[in-house]
């Protein structure tokens, strides 16, 4: 007995349509879910320009000066001449310098001005500084400091003897942080020719 194969009408017949909602699970089985196809994963903003370097201010234009008299404490000198008391914490708070016109001037706190708040002996000295006046501004910037004997002007620094090195307050040297020296130099030309100074009244 031969076997017979079926017709192509019975193997299309045989076959079981597949159904439509069956179809629409196997695609979704098989679609790659939205985290790796990348569709969630939102745009990133494009990114921000950068940023021009800080400006610096722009400089100021100043006066170079030389000014004659003490530097004192403020609060101390508001109170001598015009009895204005501060509070306690105010009394060495800010240096001044004291002109023989009774004028005060404040002073700028730099490596130069801070040198009158850690050595008092440079507070008991008449001098000649030559100073920068900003445009607008209240306080003086020390450039050089003079002390004045007899007429004569004597530079004021500091002075490491084993590193020959100079220095403008007192503290450790720089260098071998051993101690320093306060030196003064006489001047044989006057450092203020073509400066108007503020002559110094006797004390």
């Amino acid at each position: 007995m031969s076997s017979k194969l079926p017709s192509r009408n019975m193997r299309q017949h045989g076959r079981r349509p597949i159904p439509a909602a069956l179809s629409l699970l196997f695609l979704l089985l098989l679609w790659p879910p939205a985290s790796i196809r990348g569709d969630d994963i939102p745009s990133q903003p494009p990114a921000a320009p950068l940023t021009a370097a800080k400006e610096k201010p722009p400089k100021r234009p100043f006066q170079t000066k030389v000014v004659r008299g003490r530097v004192v404490w403020l609060a101390e000198a508001l109170e001598r001449r015009y009895g204005i008391q501060s509070v306690a914490d105010a009394a060495h708070r800010a240096l001044a310098v004291e002109t023989p016109q009774g004028e005060l001037r404040l002073l700028l706190e730099d490596a130069r001005g801070h040198a009158f708040r850690v050595d008092e002996r440079l507070r008991q000295m008449d001098l000649k500084l030559l100073v920068r006046e900003y445009e607008s501004s209240p306080v003086l910037q020390v450039v050089r400091v003079f002390e004045v004997l007899d007429g004569v002007d004597y530079e004021i620094d500091y002075w490491c003897q084993i590193c020959a090195i100079a220095m403008y307050e007192l503290k450790a040297c720089d260098c071998c942080q051993g101690p320093i020296a306060l030196r003064k130099r006489r001047q044989s030309v006057p450092p203020t020719a073509g400066v108007k100074a503020l002559e110094l009244a006797p004390r």
